[in-house]
């Protein structure tokens, strides 16, 4: 099911938003980890609504057992990591519901995974959300990534 039924042709080499919510700099975010691109540059999104919406049309390359982080590759080979939460595994999937497996393949916009925004925060963890693209080095140079509010697909930024 995607969001009021939008598809969209998606532009080589370009993440569109998984998320309705407001999207921040990595370097904001308060895991050093994610902030300082050890998993590739990106950005952070503070979720409105507990629905992970696929980024980019793809294969689903890795689905963590606790739900809370999801890879993908896209036909022209870029990878993308999204990771829900900080330190959201310690949660072992309590709050999480995956709804693809590794080797499916999904349009952009279609459900990944659904979450508890309200019990995981209740649990004393953030929700931000990680964007990240772990093979950047091979595909350009990021655009400075659109931030603030942001809605389901909106484009948030590309390689050139």
């Amino acid at each position: 099911e995607t969001p009021a039924a939008k598809s969209i042709i998606c532009e080589p080499n370009t993440i569109y938003s998984p998320l309705k919510g407001t999207v921040i700099p990595l370097a904001e975010v308060s895991d050093p980890v994610f902030a300082e691109e050890v998993m590739g540059p990106g950005v952070g999104i503070e979720p409105e609504e507990g629905k992970l919406y696929a980024p980019v049309e793809g294969e689903i390359i890795t689905v963590f057992p606790t739900g809370h982080a999801i890879g993908m590759k896209t036909a022209d080979g870029m990878e993308v990591l999204l990771h829900i939460g900080i330190d959201t595994v310690q949660l072992e999937g309590d709050g999480f519901q995956a709804f693809v497996k590794q080797g499916d393949h999904v349009k952009a916009g279609e459900l990944l995974v659904e979450f508890d925004c309200a019990k995981i925060k209740d649990k004393g963890y953030q929700t931000t959300t990680m964007v990240l693209v772990p093979n950047a080095a091979l595909l350009g140079t990021m655009s400075k990534p659109h931030t603030g509010k942001v809605e389901v697909l909106e484009q948030i930024f590309n390689f050139q």
